[in-house]
């Protein structure tokens, strides 16, 4: 049998801790049937997957490209994109001097 050693922040190891006593598991219990699992199934048994994009900042980009295709569409001229590049700067970050 070997022995691992696994290093988990205060607030989680406790609140693990609390979870398995309400469940009548132990820490070393869960980790085996963590194991187990994953050996039986050849897989993590849990989805892992990157965090869902920032919905609000996607709709202000395509709030600023939609106000930027009006423009474009109203002004026959040429646009002066560094203008308007140093513009959308300005709105989201400030104006850095």
């Amino acid at each position: 049998m070997k022995t691992i050693s696994i290093r988990l922040e205060d607030s989680i190891y406790e609140e693990l801790g609390n979870m398995l006593d309400e469940m009548g598991q132990t820490k070393q219990t869960f980790y085996e049937t963590f194991t187990r699992t994953a050996l039986r199934e050849r897989s993590i048994p849990f989805i892992i997957k990157a965090p869902l994009a920032d919905q609000s900042n996607n709709n202000r980009k395509i709030e600023a490209f939609e106000r930027l295709e009006a423009i474009r569409r109203e002004n026959k001229k040429e646009i002066d994109f560094n203008k308007e590049r140093e513009e959308a700067m300005n709105e989201k970050y400030g104006i850095v001097d």
